[in-house]
Formats: structure tokens, sequence, C-alpha cells
């Protein structure tokens, strides 16, 4: 199959996935991209640790054949390569190690702890099993941890040491490797008097195979949203083998065989069963039946269908059997592109992860330095400032006896080297890049993750940082605070020209147009039962009206600015209402008044952004009146509207908003709300929009509500919340574990860690973060449900 390429507008300029094994932590990010980036052609690279995907934009003159990416990862002891399929719903986001693997190597690693665990506990008890008191039976132990559930750990920290991109596996190859070479010199050398501690290792791999078993699970669980919306497509259908020749009463029962998904056509015609989900995107042809819509609509009540409507793929048939008609398959149905759009948004980073990974690209190094300085300064200048020190018990230390295999330490005095050894191993144990890494990419996973469960669609991690700042909110009017089914009250002549004719030619003019103002008149003309009659070089002019030729007369239909003679005096009619006037060359001669009515959730929405500080205002390009009375019906100040605005002076207007200092959200779902969404820090477009408002936007609201906007805006503020809350420990308890571990507070307080302790800690960090994260999904559904009881 071919790569997952995405050519941009640029034709030079392509974008394409790299599935990437093997990261564990920031520092792993840090120098995938930074290797990328040396890359002769590379324009720009994110690495996500949680999806295990690089996107890299790369100049295609410069690099014809992508495959020299995998190449420069590979180089640096990582697995890689292309990603094989640009249809999201053929293969998952990134592929996760499997479980049961890491289950197997987490249970060798928990039986080496118990049985070292139980030669400490039998010497406590003075009744030690036959063997496990003795040194050689631990170095064995020792060894078969470091051989067996923790080689890949420790190979994969060799490679970045030899590629020169050390990283957490790194930190602990120097760590247990440390612990086991000083073992292993006080085994066979004991007339040095060192101190054994081959317990070490086995606890330090067990705890760190715990922790990231447990990541593992916490990841998989973080992506259960996209896993669900993956679940949505079905592998085969019923695919109609000879639908030409058959009646379409007969379709029902046509004969059908089981086919792949993946090979359905548009045109194909599929039977979808009763508790079966619908395969594709197209048109029901026979059968009428209930469908399941709450994925994309959010309405918990079945939905009928009958021949004629259309059908998206991942609904649930509920009752009866439907004859379906492919239009869109694969890769271009609604699902897959609301797949695409989370995979997406879980693979942009926010801005507030630059620091983070600022901080990363050189922890490793800093934390060998550390740990070097903390060996020399001990084994020299503390132990002769602090005496003291070296006459503590280091718990958890073993150490030769003349009668005895071994013994726990005890208050004898230590040599200055073997303390200098324990604390710089603790050092480079404890250190955690993991927590930093993981600390943003699993938050905006959890909160796009439960955006598109709430038919929300973010582009990115970037927006949904943005939008968490938002506190002001700009909306369109027509189609977005107003349902956009507007409704013909009245035709006002003026000239001497039967109304239904003038009704014509406005109908035929708009004939193409799906704008909602264009669906009012046609359907006003056909409910009269007037004749289509033809119109003649049209020509659309966005946000001003439409042009051609109708009966012979040159007719202008739109705006009263665009389509008025000079000396014409505008007649006025109702402030609610929206007008559309029709002229030919020499005057005006109607003025059609339609209206619309305000979204029934509108206000509500208007005014729980306002008790929350926001401002709201309202664009549109309609009359000034008959905005300001839409905001009266909402509660706004006619101050708020600004009206009679053409669609390249949205843009201004959001631009002039924005050189004030405020950050804008703007709200739209029209052609001519595109250049205003795209020039805003976030673009909200409904999914009722056009295409273009829809590319133009950060977020789509596919549910088609505007109070998704609130659950949009509480989502973002709690996913910056957490994602602070992630860095802010990842960073504390690094500041506050690496002085312990380094024995700041040995000498006044005799704390200290054990390389064991520090392992145990650095498991539980990681874990910490993931674990908030997936918090957000329980206060996430907490607020919902009060919201929803209040």
């Amino acid at each position: 199959m071919p790569a997952a390429i995405v050519h941009s507008a640029d034709p030079s300029s392509t974008s394409i996935l790299v599935e990437v094994e093997g990261m564990k932590c920031a520092g792993c990010v840090a120098a995938v991209e930074r290797r990328l980036q040396q890359t002769a052609g590379v324009e720009a690279v994110s690495v996500n640790l949680i999806t295990r995907l690089a996107k890299v934009d790369y100049d295609a003159a410069l690099i014809e054949d992508p495959t020299v990416l995998t190449t420069e990862i590979t180089g640096l002891g990582f697995r890689a390569q292309l990603r094989q399929d640009d249809n999201p719903l053929t293969l998952p986001i990134a592929e996760i190690p499997p479980l049961q693997q890491q289950r197997l190597q987490l249970a060798i690693a928990a039986f080496l702890l118990i049985v070292s665990s139980w030669g400490h506990l039998g010497h406590w008890l003075d009744h030690p099993l036959p063997g496990t008191d003795q040194l050689w039976f631990h170095a064995l132990l020792a060894t078969w941890a470091l051989l067996g559930p923790g080689r890949s750990i420790l190979q994969a920290g060799w490679q970045g040491l030899r590629c020169g991109a050390p990283n957490m596996n790194s930190l602990v190859l120097l760590g247990t490797g440390s612990a086991y070479l000083a073992s292993l010199v006080a085994l066979l050398w004991p007339q040095l008097g060192w101190v054994c501690f081959f317990d070490e290792p086995v606890m330090l791999l067990g705890f760190i195979l715990l922790g990231r078993t447990l990541e593992e699970q916490a990841r998989f669980r973080s992506q259960a949203a996209l896993q669900n919306l993956l679940a949505l497509q079905p592998e085969t259908t019923q695919l109609l083998t000879a639908p030409s020749s058959i009646a379409p009463q007969d379709l029902l029962e046509a004969p059908a065989q089981i086919w792949p998904v993946a090979q359905l056509r548009a045109g194909d015609y599929v039977q979808v069963l009763p508790g079966d989900r619908i395969p594709v995107d197209g048109c029901i042809v026979a059968g009428q039946s209930s469908l399941d819509t709450a994925m994309l609509t959010g309405e918990p009540l079945p939905q009928p269908c009958q021949v004629g409507d259309r059908v998206c793929a991942g609904t649930l048939n509920l009752s009866h059997r439907l004859v379906i008609r492919a239009e869109q398959t694969g890769s271009q149905t609604r699902l897959a592109a609301i797949v695409r759009c989370v995979a997406e948004a879980q693979q942009r980073k926010a801005p507030v992860q630059r620091f983070a990974d600022a901080i990363a690209g050189r922890f490793v190094y800093g934390v060998c330095a550390i740990a070097a300085l903390t060996f020399g300064f001990w084994a020299t200048l503390g132990s002769r400032w602090w005496p003291q020190v070296l006459q503590q018990p280091l718990p958890g230390l073993l150490i030769h006896a003349p009668h005895h295999g071994m013994e726990m330490a005890h208050p004898h005095s230590h040599s200055p080297l073997l303390l200098a050894l324990t604390l710089a191993i603790s050092v480079l144990v404890v250190a955690c890049p993991c927590a930093l890494g993981l600390a943003t990419p699993t938050a905006i996973l959890v909160a796009t993750g439960l955006a598109a469960e709430q038919g929300i669609l973010v582009r990115g991690g970037d927006v949904l940082e943005q939008l968490a700042r938002i506190k002001h909110f700009v909306f369109d009017k027509t189609g977005t605070l107003t349902q956009g089914q507007f409704e013909l009250i009245e035709i006002q002549p003026l000239a001497d020209v039967d109304p239904d004719r003038l009704l014509q030619w406005a109908a035929a003019l708009e004939a193409d147009s799906r704008h909602p103002l264009a669906i009012a008149l046609q359907t006003a003309a056909q409910a009269a039962n007037l004749a289509p009659i033809a119109a003649s070089d049209r020509q659309q002019v966005p946000g001003l009206g439409v042009s051609g030729t109708c009966d012979g007369r040159s007719l202008r239909l739109g705006n009263p600015a665009w389509v008025q003679v000079a000396t014409a005096k505008l007649p006025t009619g109702s402030a609610a209402a929206t007008s559309i006037w029709l002229a030919d060359d020499q005057q005006l001669l109607a003025c059609f008044w339609l209206q619309d009515q305000p979204r029934p959730e509108a206000a509500e929405v208007v005014q729980a952004l306002r008790s929350r500080g926001a401002t709201v205002q309202i664009l549109s390009g309609d009359r000034q009146t008959t905005a300001v009375a839409l905001a009266q019906q909402l509660g706004l100040e006619s101050e708020t509207v600004v009206a009679e605005v053409l669609p390249e002076d949205k843009a201004a207007v959001i631009a002039a908003l924005q050189s004030q200092g405020d950050a804008v959200a703007m709200i739209g779902d029209g052609i001519n709300d595109a250049p205003a969404l795209a020039t805003a820090a976030v673009g909200i477009s409904l999914a009722a929009g056009s295409d273009i408002a829809q590319d133009s936007a950060g977020l789509l609201l596919s549910r088609d509500r505007l109070d998704s906007v609130l659950v949009a805006w509480n989502l973002s503020q709690m996913g910056l919340r957490t994602i602070r809350q992630n860095l802010t420990w990842a960073l504390g308890y690094n500041v506050v574990m690496l002085p312990l571990a380094a024995g700041a507070f040995l000498p006044a307080y005799g704390l200290a860690l054990t390389p064991a302790i520090a392992g145990a800690c650095m498991a539980v960090s990681s874990l910490a973060v993931v674990s908030n994260s997936l918090l957000l999904r329980y206060w996430f559904r907490r607020s919902l449900n009060h919201s929803v009881s209040v």
C-alpha cells in the first residue's frame, strides 16, 4: 500500500506520518525531533509520545524518497516505518506494544522480586531458606532480571548512549549497571569490604516495568474515544450482486454476498440488516427503518428514515432492512473525517508543551552531570565535612559478614566511595523525563477524545489551549444564532410587475444556491405552484447577491446597497425580518421580506458566556435593524451588534478586535464567514455550515448545536488546567527528588534514597501524570451532569 502522504497547497511541500516505536520519555521525543530537523529538506516536525507518530513536513524537491526519514530515526535506535495508509478507519492511530508481552515481563520481574525479598525476610526471621541467604543466589537473580525482563530496556538505553541521544532507558542502564557491577566487584573481591546490593537491580526493574505496564494501560484507556470511533466502522457488509437488473421494489429481497467494507466503491448497493451499522455515506433506495445517530448528532432518540434520506457510516440500523446506494466510502465518509480530525488533533502540540520540550531535550545530560557531581562530592568533600553520614545505615544495602552470606546494613561505618556510588545511582534512577513527556500529550489525548464524544472536533492541542484563553466571542447571525430556515413573509412590489412573476425571477436567479435565503425563495415558489423559469448568465457575488437574465431582463438580487439604483428610495419593513432586493438596470422591482427564528438554545448560550465573564458580539451582513432586533431577543445590547458588513470586512472587524489585545473566537457557518473564521484566534464552525467554513475553523461542532460552544470552552479550560497540573507535578517532582537523591538532606536529617526506592518514585511520578489526565474524564462528565441538573 502507498505511504500516507498528504500534499499541501504548496506543490513542493509534503506531509507524512512515521510510526516510531521505542520512545519512552520526552528525551526520546526531543532526540527524534532534533535528528529529523537536522535532515536537509525537512521543514517542520511534530513527534507525539502517546500516539508514537511523527508528522514531518518536508520539501519533496529535496527529499525524493521519504524512507530516508525512517533511516534517520532508526539510526537513533528506535524502530520506524512510514504510515502505510491514509484511511484512518483501516489502521489504528499508532501501534501500541502488546500488553500481554509487557505483562509477562512484569510477572517475571515480580517473581524475581518476591524471591529476592524472601531471602531477606527469612534472614530477619532467623529461618532463612537454603541458599536464599547467599550472595551468589542474589547475584543470579540480578543477572536474570537484567538479561530477562530488563534486557529490552537496557538495549534501548545503550543504543541511545551509543547514538548520542540518551533517554530514560539510558538512565536506567547507568543506574542498574552501576549497582550490578559494584556488587559483582564486592562478590568477587570480598577483601575490599564493599557492600553488595544485588537486590537493587531486581527491585528497580520490577518497579519500572510495573510503572510502564500501568502507563500502557492508561494510554490505551486515554485512546478509548478514538477506538470507539474506529469500532463504528464495520469490517464487512452485504453487497448486492446485480442491482441494475433488479426492480426497485425487489431490492430488499435481492441476493447479496458478504463483502469487505474497505473494497466498497461509490455507486455500490448494500443491504443493512437490523442491528448492523451502516458502512457508507449514501442514500436509502429501499426500505424504511429507524437509526441510532447518537454518535454523530448526540440525539438519544431513534431517528426515522425512509427512501430518499441520506445516512452516514457508523450509524446503527435498529428495526428494518435497508438498501443503500453508496456515495462516499472509506476515507471519504463523515466518520472517517471525524476520526482523521481527532487523530490530527492528538498529533498537534499545544504551545505550552514547548516549555517541556525545551527542558526535556537536555534533561538526561543534566541528570548525568548531577550524578557525576554527586559521586565526586560525597567521595571527597562531603564525607570529610560531614563524617557522621558514614556512620548512618543505608537501608536496603547488603554487606558481607564473616559468618553469613549476607545481612542487612547496620550502623557500621561505610566507605565514602560506597556512599558516593549509592547516591549517584539513586540520582540516575529517580530522575523522570517520562513525566515531562507525558504531561501535555496525555491531557490533549483525553480532552480531544472527550470532545469527539460530544460531537466537537478539535483540530489540535494548540486550538484547545487557545480556546481556554478566549474571553471574546463573536457570533454570525444567520444560520448560527438563528436556525437558518427562512420563510418568505411578504413580497413588496416596487414596480408594475405581477408578484408571482417577481418570485419566479428571484427563484430562477437562486436556482443553484444552497444559501438559506435562496432556499426560502425556492421553497416559496414551489409552494405557490409557480412553474420554474430559466435564468442565464448567472453570476454569484459572495456577500452581495446574484445577477442574471430572465425574460430578457438583466436582473440583480441581493443586498440593497448592491442592487439599488442611485435615486431609489428604499421602503421599510419589519425590523426583525431580512430583506432581499430585486432590481433591473433602471429601477428597484421588489423587496422580499424573510424571517428567521433564533435557535432555541441561543439565548441561554449567550447569557451563560456573559455570566462567566466573556464578551459577546453579533457580526452580520444583514440589516442593522434586523440584527439589533435579534440581539434584543437574546438579551444583548444594540452596541454589541456590527451589521451590514461584507465578508472581507468581517475579517477586518475580527483583526481590529484582536489588535486591541483580545483573543477572539468567531462562530459562523457560511462561505462569507470563512475569512473571519480564519482570522480569529479560534474559528468555530457548525456542522451544517459550508465546506470552506469548516475548513477555515479550528473547531467543528458536528451536532450543529450552539451549546456545544459552552461544552468546548469548559473542556478546553479543564484540559489546560490538567496540563498545568501535570507540568507542575513533573517539574516539582524533579526539583524535590533530585536533591533528595543527591544527599542534600542527608547531613541534617539523615534522609536519602536507595536506588530501589528511587525507582519506585520514578514509576509513581509517570503514573501520577497519566492518572491525572485520565481524571479529566471524571471531572468533565461531572461538570456535564451538574450543568444538566442545574
